[in-house]
């Protein structure tokens, strides 16, 4: 089977489909519809899951249910577009976020802040309007990320996809295309912590282990500070490469802003990063940067929420606060360069993650609510 563009479909497989809010993930069978020239097909192996796919699933982001979810994929390409010219049929790929590769931000080289990225990735549909998958006959919420990998079979914007040697394990790895993406590329791209700088990591899940992971392997960074509530993962996190960790539950805003100031000898962290979308914490992280610091938002907060920030204290303080969505990465040279780490030992991602089979996944996304599993994976054997 050589290059196509199918203008028909592709048909059935089998995919987890979430149709109603607060719903579980059901297994049923799809059609998979026709491929446009610049897709590719896969046949996934492994799909990390990633608290964004429940946000979608529990009705707070994303499109219209029923859905295809999923945006940690990997597999084999089994068929390829005239326009793709990067990857061939039978090869091992990771796949990533999609963007339209038209707008300033995608031809700067920056397509994590694409102009149509919530509509490429939560639009429910391509930026036609066309979906990907359909049920008993009517299409469904699909083309999630460019991908919806919560299937066995997929139509996947070839952007998304990034060739990998054949030899790897792509169970462990799938789960860099988002969540160890955002995480080590936010410390790498956008916080660049200095020669003897410190950073607080806020949340230390998949992505905020990934950053500390990378502020301690890869930065010149000194103080190393990860925050949570939860014992284990500050221990995790320790074993990780944190020099210093911070047990908050309980604890106000200015009692979590104290507590980091007394690990910097008051004068609080150069570079911090918020993982939990927790407004309260995101307040915190930005009361506690030094003056001339950057904190960056990663955790996705509820629409029409606000960070207080007085301007008249700003002007003295030179505090920087951002947002980093995907780390602000260019995949096709970060993903590769994350596998190389993983490769070398110095990016140890297989420490966060864990197996389930597909039929499983409902078992799997509770483990990682109540936090008995940091990074769950399906794998489509």
């Amino acid at each position: 089977m050589g290059t196509t563009d199918a203008e028909h479909g592709l048909g059935h497989t089998e995919a987890l489909v979430v149709s109603e809010i607060n719903g579980p993930f059901e297994l049923k069978t799809v059609q998979l519809k026709d491929m446009r020239s610049d897709e590719i097909v896969v046949q996934m192996v492994a799909t990390g899951i990633c608290h964004t796919d429940i946000a979608t699933a529990h009705g707070h982001k994303g499109p219209g249910l029923p859905a295809v979810l999923g945006h940690e994929g990997s597999g084999i390409v089994e068929q390829v577009g005239t326009d793709v010219k990067h990857v061939a049929v039978g090869d091992h790929v990771l796949l990533t976020f999609s963007s339209c590769l038209e707008c300033t931000p995608c031809r700067r080289g920056k397509p994590s802040y694409c102009r149509h990225m919530e509509r490429v990735s939560f639009g429910g549909a391509r930026l036609d309007g066309s979906k990907t998958f359909s049920l008993d006959g009517a299409d469904i919420s699909s083309a999630y990320f460019g991908q919806s990998s919560f299937a066995k079979r997929s139509v996947v914007r070839g952007v998304c996809a990034v060739k990998v040697d054949r030899d790897l394990p792509l169970e462990i790895l799938c789960c860099i295309g988002c969540g160890m993406q955002t995480g080590a590329g936010t410390v790498l791209n956008t916080l660049q912590p200095p020669v003897g700088s410190s950073i607080a990591v806020y949340g230390a899940g998949a992505v905020g282990l990934a950053a500390i992971m990378a502020a301690s392997n890869f930065t010149p960074a000194t103080k190393i500070i990860a925050v949570d509530i939860v014992d284990s993962r500050l221990a995790l996190a320790k074993e990780l490469g944190a020099t210093h960790t911070l047990n908050t539950r309980g604890k106000d805003g200015e009692q979590i802003v104290a507590m980091v100031q007394a690990v910097t000898d008051g004068e609080g962290v150069d570079r911090a990063m918020d993982c939990t979308g927790n407004l309260g914490v995101v307040q915190a992280m930005v009361g506690a940067v030094a003056n001339n610091g950057i904190a960056a938002t990663v955790g996705s907060t509820p629409h029409g929420a606000f960070v207080q920030i007085e301007p008249a204290s700003w002007i003295q303080r030179n505090v920087s606060y951002v947002g980093s969505c995907m780390g602000s990465s260019l995949p096709e040279t970060f993903v590769p360069a994350l596998v190389e780490f993983w490769r070398q030992g110095r990016f140890p991602i297989d420490r966060l993650t864990k197996t389930y089979s597909y039929k499983d996944v409902n078992q799997a996304v509770g483990d990682m609510l109540s936090g008995k599993t940091i990074k769950p994976v399906i794998t489509w054997g």
